[in-house]
């Protein structure tokens, strides 16, 4: 089936929609690994890859956040290959795409449980440490005080791995993901598992080598990954990805940021903090990652494109999952600054003005999902 006509039936059609793929909790329970504010709907992603793309296909996903798109590739038979500028979401995308097998992960966590054990007590100050930063609330306030010591010591031994590997990288999804929450699997206080909000409830010790335990058995009893492919994560600035770093690919299939979204990294400041960010950070953020570059200035898009045909075969194909809201038209834009690389193919849309809100009072102001479908001149 021709492009164009592949195209113009999964607009038609939106099979994500349909039966069991409508649910909200369908798709492989490794999607589910580490909570994300704005993550892509896992049906979605199994619909793109399955519908347009054949096995052993090379699939490229720039801007991946945690993983979806890349996952989603390597569990379906082809290679899926991460890329964001974002620690945190390069490390659940490795967890994902590389799913080390379980007795890797627990060496790794009997390592963290050595070192929180030589090193919690030095964390036992007055006052805490963070004592003074925090968006929703200060860091201590979230956190029973023995807890906190081992989630400091937890963080520490992280950020001391400037090249981490993949069962690392399990560990730590696994530990980002129980960090906050409203359920007893959760570190913190009662607040809620996307974005921390200010806690609520007692103190209560919770012992962090245990709840990592407990979330990596439930994360391995339900994975059956002896089919999947492995596949490849990559922590960078988009611009800077070259063909050197992913090969040439096949496909790209990407969401970038929804211009009406609120700004992922105060949604998940929390985690960001653990995997190492310092309140400079999170002000340099603004001038760092796309999603705060395009509300200045859209034109950020013409060395989006650039890369994405440098890295692309010279018949690859490219689908982009986008957001139209009062703020900006998302395949307006960007379609104006692909010309120079790329045939629009097709373009469409799907009304989301009605999408459940999963708990947070702000979505953002987009109303229509939109796809662009696009072919390397």
């Amino acid at each position: 089936m021709e492009f164009e006509e592949q195209a113009r039936k999964f607009i038609e059609e939106l099979p994500y929609r349909q039966g069991e793929y409508a649910g909200r909790n369908w798709g492989h329970p490794w999607h589910s690994l580490c909570s994300y504010h704005g993550k892509l709907k896992p049906a979605i992603a199994h619909m793109l890859v399955r519908d347009f793309t054949e096995p052993k296909d090379v699939i490229f996903d720039p801007l991946c956040g945690v993983g979806t798109i890349p996952f989603e590739a390597c569990i379906q038979g082809r290679v899926g290959i991460g890329n964001d500028l974002s620690r945190m979401a390069y490390a659940v995308t490795k967890a994902k795409v590389q799913h080390p097998v379980k007795e890797d992960a627990y060496i790794i966590l009997k390592r963290l449980e050595d070192y929180i054990e030589g090193n919690k007590s030095k964390f036992d100050i007055e006052p805490p440490p963070y004592s003074d930063f925090g968006f929703n609330g200060k860091i201590p306030a979230y956190f029973e005080k023995n807890t906190y010591c081992e989630i400091l010591a937890a963080r520490e031994f992280f950020m001391k791995r400037k090249e981490i590997t993949g069962p690392e990288c399990m560990v730590l999804a696994a530990m980002l993901h129980i960090l906050h929450g409203n359920r007893p699997y959760a570190l913190s206080r009662n607040s809620h598992p996307l974005t921390p909000y200010a806690p609520t409830g007692e103190f209560v010790y919770k012992n962090v080598i245990e709840h990592i335990h407990d979330k990596l058995n439930i994360a391995y009893k339900k994975a059956d990954l002896s089919k999947a492919y492995t596949g490849k994560s990559i922590h960078n600035d988009f611009s800077r990805v070259t063909i050197n770093d992913v090969g040439a690919v096949d496909w790209i299939i990407t969401s970038p940021p929804f211009t009406g979204s609120l700004r992922f990294y105060i949604q998940n400041w929390m985690r960001l903090w653990f995997v190492g960010w310092e309140n400079e950070d999170f002000k340099q953020a603004d001038m760092d990652f796309l999603e705060a570059k395009q509300k200045k200035n859209m034109d950020i898009y013409f060395d989006f494109f650039e890369m994405c045909s440098n890295v692309l075969k010279s018949d690859g194909k490219m689908i982009l999952h986008l957001g139209n809201s009062k703020v900006c038209n998302m395949a307006e834009e960007l379609t104006k600054r692909s010309v120079k690389y790329f045939d629009v193919v097709y373009g469409g849309g799907e009304n989301v003005a009605a999408i459940e809100k999963h708990g947070i009072a702000d979505k953002g102001a987009t109303f229509e999902h939109q796809y662009l479908f696009l072919q390397k001149k």
